[in-house]
């Protein structure tokens, strides 16, 4: 015993010495002091604590497990209002509830030879398999050109009206029969310690925090692609529709932005947003089930694999953001769970559910591809092991087969989109792949000889993984992609314990084997992935190795002895202070502090980004021609505009856009303007009317300056409104 409270204490050393080293380093060489010496940062610190304090007493005091809900929830509905994100979230919750009874009757046959024990597998694979299948609604929509956006919000009302009479229906005649819960399970005690209660109170503000500033931390990438799926995603008949975009990120497997298309309206973003922070939740529990799974039901080694999960920014800040990364990492992590459970209880049915997920991963992320296959490795190494162990005991293995139809039927569909656009099945990087074998992509990304910057392979230049591994686990004091989405010291201490665990578990050789197997298979992969990830990637994301970060929690809290879960809780204290003093300054927008109260009762409902961002604009006489612009726009019925500048307001008032950035940049194509023929069949392509041309924008770009010279010299363009640093020119090309 006391050889362990010297480890513990030791752990605790390491952890509060590398947290002090790391911030160090990121006060000499970062902005993180200044962030958090603003008055925002200090007002997001002193609500939380607040929150802390608010939590922590309610858990510590209130012995009843129901008041100490509504206690809990009513806090949080206070705290979502004040923040201008309980509409949003509420609505969220309902479509999310929708979707989980739209799987419930697509899966009601096969449930009735199998169903799981727990509510939340059930949940979450319901969720897997109604998700997917309302994706092919949408596409098979798309397919018949009855998918206007008009007609997607028609068509999800009137199904979400047939699921729910279909289920209450199916409910009543008990064809639907719940879950039913299992009593005989030893009831812990470890919810009424103060160990717990300290634990529970950080997660809950940690959790709160994110649905706190998701309003306001509107990031590049979301702007440009996730958040204006109304202009860049679906057409007037449907998503197959052609746009006229040019860059790769338009073309990519659209899973998530189908999904939440009706959820996206010219108002507020905020019903997107919130269904990944949604998605950030439901991470959490299957985390908890994950370990749970794992330990024979230990729920104190569950909870504090959500503690550590819903202190970390590389995996929490992603739940602000409309990128794919949260709702792929929740389906990587269901197809590990499912796993978890046929290592457990050898039924064909979580083999099924574990492929459903897998496969719908890579239509939510291209980049996925990669690490799900990684997953998929793993799976096949563990179960061709198994059976070559035990051949006669895994009959009737593809039982369910026949439910792979739902994710294969929404990978065609979606990836269809990529193909009629592009030409190839998928694009990024996996293009170059179909240029070696003689396959050329469609115009605009091949001009000649000339293709999207999209479609190359990195530039293979040698990196210094050391160095990129330093700034990965220790202090991203160079790179700010993982600087914003940080694991921080908290990961690395967490791997110096795995190394101990796994150390003292096989030396005393514990049960279980089967699916510590199972999990070293999966984190085993899941770490040459990050590492061949490193050696390949021109730029590192912090969120690309989220999974990673999520096993490694998963992997610790599954080695823990029972006895430890308080001690390694306490020891870890220093990093989770450090990872939440992180969280606070950091998300993807880079924006310091909480969504503003609401001024007035009508500011209670929907964060309305529309609207601010016009009254802000006039109000503070910045970029106050862009609204100009936009109002003008409007009243000429929202054409196809191609935007030179970098400000954001168009796309942020979901003006109907296309950017010059997107041509020449990254995942564009600069043959587009390489001469004024290859422009002007572009604008005619694109059906572009209007050229929006900022002045400062032009400094610096001379081929931009050349080539609005030019349209305007020959008569292809002429000036439709001078508003100063701005112009607006109309295209005069048939």
């Amino acid at each position: 015993m006391k050889i362990k409270k010297t480890g513990y204490l030791l752990i605790f050393i390491c952890a509060a010495i590398l947290s002090i080293y790391s911030f160090s380093l990121l006060a000499e060489k970062t902005y993180i002091l200044f962030d958090i010496g603003e008055m925002e940062t200090k007002m997001l610190y002193f609500e939380h604590i607040l929150l802390f304090v608010i939590f922590y007493l309610i858990l510590r005091l209130v012995k009843n497990n129901y008041i100490r809900l509504i206690g809990i929830g009513f806090f949080s509905l206070i705290y979502m209002i004040l923040h201008q994100a309980a509409t949003a979230f509420i609505v969220d919750c309902i479509f999310l509830l929708v979707i989980i009874w739209l799987g419930e009757i697509i899966l009601v046959t096969s449930r009735k030879s199998c169903v799981e024990d727990s509510i939340i597998v059930r949940c979450l694979n319901s969720f897997s398999a109604g998700s997917l299948t309302y994706i092919i609604f949408i596409c098979v929509l798309s397919a018949l050109h009855l998918a206007s956006k008009k007609g997607v919000r028609y068509f999800t009302l009137g199904l979400a009206i047939v699921v729910v009479t279909t289920y209450i229906l199916m409910r009543f005649f008990k064809i639907i029969v719940p879950v039913i819960k299992n009593n005989t399970e030893k009831k812990s005690d470890f919810e009424n310690k103060n160990f717990f209660c300290i634990g529970s109170a950080i997660s809950l503000s940690a959790i709160l925090l994110q649905i706190g500033r998701i309003n306001i931390t509107l990031d590049y990438d979301s702007l440009r692609y996730g958040l204006r799926s109304l202009s860049v995603l679906i057409g007037n008949t449907g998503i197959y529709d052609n746009l006229g975009t040019v860059n790769d990120v338009y073309v990519y497997p659209k899973g998530l932005e189908i999904l939440t298309l009706v959820l996206n309206t010219k108002k507020s973003f905020g019903f997107v947003l919130s269904f990944s922070y949604i998605c950030a939740i439901m991470v959490l529990f299957t985390v908890f089930e994950i370990v749970k799974v794992c330990s024979e039901k230990r729920m104190d080694k569950s909870w504090l694999a959500v503690v550590l999960v819903s202190v970390t920014p590389a995996i929490m800040n992603m739940g602000l953001s409309a990128k794919t990364d949260m709702i792929t990492l929740l389906m990587q992590l269901i197809s590990i769970l499912n796993m978890c459970l046929y290592v457990k209880k050898r039924h064909s049915y979580y083999i099924t559910f574990a492929l459903i997920a897998l496969l719908a991963s890579i239509i939510y992320k291209p980049t996925s591809l990669l690490f799900s296959l990684g997953i998929g490795i793993a799976n096949i190494i563990y179960l061709v092991t198994y059976l070559i162990k035990n051949k006669n005991k895994n009959k009737n293995l593809f039982e369910f087969a026949y439910l792979l139809i739902i994710p294969i039927a929404a990978i065609v569909l979606v990836y269809a989109r990529t193909y009629i656009l592009t030409g190839h099945i998928i694009t990024s990087v996996y293009s170059s792949l179909w240029y070696k074998l003689g396959i050329e992509t469609k115009y605009p990304y091949t001009i000649g000889d000339y293709r999207s910057a999209g479609m190359n392979m990195s530039s293979g230049e040698s990196v210094d993984i050391f160095y990129r591994l330093f700034q990965l686990f220790i202090s991203p004091t160079n790179e700010t992609h993982i600087y914003i989405a940080s694991p921080t010291v908290l990961i690395t201490v967490l791997f110096i314990i795995l190394a101990v665990f796994t150390f003292r578990y096989c030396i005393k050789n514990k049960g279980n084997k089967d699916i510590f197997t199972y999990i070293m298979i999966i984190l085993g992969v899941d770490t040459a992935v990050s590492l061949i990830s490193l050696f390949i990637l021109n730029q590192v994301d912090g969120n690309y190795f989220i999974l990673l970060f999520a096993l490694v929690i998963i992997t610790v809290c599954f080695l823990v002895e029972e006895t430890g879960v308080k001690s390694l809780f306490y020891s870890l204290t220093p990093c989770i202070a450090f990872s939440l003093l992180i969280t606070g300054v950091t998300n993807w927008a880079g924006i310091r502090g909480l969504t503003e109260n609401p001024k007035n009762m009508r500011e209670l409902g929907v964060y309305n980004h529309h609207d601010r961002y016009i009254d802000k604009e006039v109000l503070g006489n910045t970029d106050s021609n862009f609204v100009d612009v936009y109002m003008d726009l409007m009243k000429l019925g929202n054409p196809r505009t191609l935007l030179l500048s970098e400000d954001n307001l168009l796309k942020i008032l979901s003006a109907d856009i296309r950017t010059y950035t997107d041509i020449t940049g990254s995942g564009g194509n600069s043959a587009v303007v390489k001469t004024l023929d290859n422009f002007k069949d572009y604008l005619h392509y694109a059906d572009i009317k209007y050229i929006c041309v900022e002045d400062e924008y032009l400094e610096g770009r001379e081929r931009a300056a050349d080539v609005v010279r030019y349209l305007l010299e020959d008569g292809s363009t002429e000036v439709y409104k001078d508003y100063g640093d701005v112009i607006l020119y109309k295209v005069m090309i048939n």
